[in-house]
């Protein structure tokens, strides 16, 4: 009876979560010209030892986010090529085992540019000319 019992419990129990909010990086735009943009996500990450190995995983996800255009990740498809490619890595070059990835936030941060920032302050009346 033991046996049966110790067969039962589920392997999950030994999953670990780590959430990683406000993770940002810089990728290059489909526009060309080497421009940037900047993305921002909160992503919640699901595995054995993800959480002792986080410096692996966030490795990991700054190797793999490298590898896609900003514009590519604002698409469904773009979203599941990453997850899928975030736990490959992760196994074959960390050897972590992520079991699910889930994004609960993924955007594009905007910079305004100075002339805008002044242009607002203006607005407001809050900017006096010399």
């Amino acid at each position: 009876m033991k046996w049966l019992f110790l067969g039962l419990i589920p392997l999950g129990l030994w999953a670990q979560t780590l959430h990683l909010e406000k993770f940002e990086s810089d990728l290059y735009s489909k526009k060309g010209n080497l421009e940037t943009l900047k993305i921002s996500m909160d992503l919640m990450i699901e595995g054995r030892y993800v959480e002792e190995e986080s410096f692996k995983v966030v490795d990991a996800l700054n190797v793999v986010i490298g590898s896609f255009f900003a514009e590519d990740l604002l698409t469904s498809k773009g979203k599941e090529s990453l997850k899928q490619t975030l736990r490959s890595f992760s196994a074959k070059e960390h050897g972590v085992d992520i079991d699910a990835v889930y994004i609960h936030a993924l955007g594009l941060v905007k910079n305004p540019k100075v002339e805008e920032i002044i242009e607002a302050l203006k607005r407001e009346g809050l900017c006096v000319k010399p």
